[in-house]
């Protein structure tokens, strides 16, 4: 007769392959889709495929090639990797992650609530795991549920007091929400228990900044001293700089952050912004211009160079970029009402 331990083991099996059936039907492995076989120029995916037309049965092998899909948008293979894997091999955490991944990017109906599902069963599966707890408190909050989320992080805390991580992703729940008060508290206690949590210095300064504090720019510098590569950093401490006319200390930065990231948008809008205010109208279309063709989807990029444009006497220019912007963001009141100026002339 058999063992009530082992009888568990197989329900339990059972439950999990029952699972990954739910989240990804069983699809066949051969042949690759089109799109696959055009990713198979890919030397990591040829590398990969050719492994596994040696041994086609390494669970590792499957993940590998699933994560290396992933990067390039390949969602369907990925997913079709990761079913084969899982099926393979059940109790490897790094595969729900992976396919909570692959799940909430590639955004189809449902998608999001699968993303949660899946971490939900990895984190029944692997209750003391605290990186999968992480992540599904992560999830939650990505699809705003606050509550879920505390929960989460509750049972984190609760088997680890001084997990500096769970106190960071309480703070940016807080945050979330819109306590501000609650999120400085959780974010300084991530701090002193790890000082070397670039992010978490990061949102006190953002907090603080918003506050137009100049603790803010005391956050910012600890944030670039744990990561000089933290480019979002650097360009918070110029806004601040902006937000409060030191213009000088503003430029310097954001044409570092240009060296360091030609395609960085956001400097060039913002300097646009500066020159707007300082009347250099050429230079503020210019850097506007630049934002537009660096990132073809800044709304208010076209927005603002309708506005360089209107001031320096180009209505149509203007009203073009007005069009531009209400169209792409039709809730965009400001470019809804200077479009409908320019129409009735």
């Amino acid at each position: 007769m058999l063992s009530r331990k082992i009888i568990l083991a197989v329900i339990g099996l059972v439950v999990i392959g029952l699972a990954v059936w739910y989240f990804m039907p069983e699809r066949k492995a051969e042949p690759l889709s089109e799109a696959a076989q055009e990713l198979q120029s890919d030397p990591q995916l040829a590398e990969l495929t050719a492994a596994l037309e040696k041994d086609p049965n390494n669970d590792t092998l499957l993940y590998l090639r699933a994560k290396t899909y992933y990067k390039l948008d390949a969602f369907d293979e990925a997913m079709a990797d990761l079913e084969k894997a899982m099926r393979i091999d059940s109790m490897q955490p790094v595969h729900y992650h992976l396919l909570a991944d692959v799940l909430l990017d590639y955004a189809r109906p449902n998608d999001s609530k699968r993303a949660i599902e899946v971490l939900k069963l990895a984190a029944q599966r692997f209750p003391d795991r605290i990186p999968t707890l992480l992540k599904l408190s992560e999830f939650q909050l990505i699809v705003k549920k606050h509550g879920d989320a505390l929960i989460t992080l509750d049972k984190i805390l609760q088997r680890d007091p001084q997990n500096a991580e769970a106190f960071y992703m309480a703070g940016r729940v807080a945050l979330d929400k819109g306590d501000t008060t609650s999120a400085i508290g959780s974010l300084q206690k991530s701090v002193r228990i790890d000082p070397e949590n670039a992010d978490a210095w990061f949102f006190l300064g953002r907090i603080f900044g918003n506050r137009n504090n100049s603790l803010a720019l005391q956050y910012y510098d600890n944030a670039l001293r744990v990561d000089s590569t933290y480019l979002e950093a650097a360009e918070f401490k110029a806004v601040y700089y902006k937000k409060n006319g030191a213009y000088d200390k503003a430029f310097a930065i954001y044409r570092d952050l240009l060296l360091r990231d030609p395609d960085y948008a956001n400097a060039y809008f913002d300097m646009g912004i500066i020159y707007l205010e300082l009347d250099s109208l050429s230079k503020a279309y210019d850097n506007f211009n630049i934002a537009t063709k660096v990132d073809p989807i800044f709304v208010k990029a076209y927005y603002y160079r309708g506005v360089a444009s209107e001031k320096m006497g180009n209505k149509e220019a203007a009203l073009a970029d007005y069009k531009q912007a209400s169209g792409m963001a039709p809730d965009f009141q400001d470019a809804q009402e200077a479009k409908t100026r320019l129409e009735r002339g």
